[in-house]
């Protein structure tokens, strides 16, 4: 099986490189500013090749592209029989199109030809969400301290940038010592496209039509890691000692009352759940997760492996 890596130069790219280098033995590295630059992944050196290479046999393509790059070679790739793992925002929303969190929905993966990884924090929130779905969620509330990383390269370059505007180019504001209220573009109600995603996206995920999301977004002086403050209504009565229990022995998700914190779980594929309260019939939980691999890579891989499992003749 060849698999072509679009974007394998960018922070998620190079993530999702090094998760697959000694799993998958075909690869091709496709970019476009970085074009014949030589990668060495595993004690294997790649050629950094064009679009143009999308047109060869490639049995699965990952994008770790923009949304419009992705609306653009996406469509290409699977009508060239490729089936494409996107990570942009491009195709979530669409009817036909699964948006999938293994560990949650990992059934929707099927045999189709384009699947659709989430949004980053949506990632990490379904994951926590799903631990209590039986008990019937109503309403979520979700404030989100996002890393700088998730705005690539360039949001981590701004991070370095301390208080200047002068060449900053992710952020409108300096990040450095500060926090910004805002990720995304702004909407005509307030909301931005970030707060959106999470809003869209969590019913999806989590097979709930009805769920309500109110969200809001800011960009906090972390590198890498994306933290959520939770509140979910449930429509039944609960037991905080029992929901705890909940959270107990599930696979890649670390529950300790303690404080999960982004340095502790940086270069993990685990989900941290802490500091479990109960307000009403509210469930409040802290939500953290290393966002380029959980919320980004190690997700789009895991799809990788459910859809080359689907499409086994």
């Amino acid at each position: 099986m060849t698999v072509a890596v679009v974007g394998a130069s960018g922070l998620t790219g190079s993530a999702f490189c090094d998760i697959v280098a000694d799993k998958l033995p075909r690869l091709r590295l496709i970019g476009k500013s970085t074009v014949g630059t030589r990668v060495t992944l595993a004690g294997k050196t790649y050629v950094v090749e064009g679009e143009e290479a999308l047109d060869k046999s490639c049995e699965y393509a990952m994008f770790f592209t923009d949304e419009q790059t992705s609306r653009r070679l996406v469509p290409k790739a699977a009508l060239n029989g490729a089936v494409c793992i996107d990570n942009s925002c491009a195709f979530r929303m669409h009817r036909d199109v699964p948006l999938v969190v293994p560990k949650v929905n990992g059934g929707d993966v099927g045999r189709c030809k384009v699947i659709a990884n989430p949004n980053c924090t949506a990632i990490q929130i379904a994951i926590a969400l799903n631990c209590v779905k039986s008990l019937g969620i109503e309403e979520v509330t979700a404030v989100t301290f996002q890393a700088a990383s998730g705005a690539g390269r360039e949001g981590l370059a701004d991070l370095r940038q301390k208080r200047g505007y002068g060449k900053l180019k992710a952020f409108a504001h300096p990040l450095c010592d500060n926090v910004i209220g805002q990720i995304g573009e702004l909407l005509p109600d307030g909301t931005t496209t970030e707060e959106q995603k999470l809003r869209l996206e969590l019913p999806k995920i989590l097979h709930e039509k009805q769920l309500e999301v109110n969200s809001f977004c800011a960009r906090v002086p972390v590198s890498v890691g994306h933290c959520a403050f939770v509140s979910v209504a449930l429509s039944q009565s609960f037991d905080l000692d029992k929901v705890c229990d909940m959270f107990t022995g599930k696979d890649l998700l670390l529950y300790r009352q303690g404080l999960p914190q982004p340095l502790a779980l940086r270069h993990t594929h685990v989900v941290g759940v802490g500091r479990l309260s109960k307000f009403r019939n509210r469930l409040n939980m802290f939500v953290v997760a290393d966002n380029l691999l959980t919320g980004a890579a190690y997700n789009a891989f895991e799809i990788l492996r459910i859809a080359m499992e689907n499409n086994k003749c």
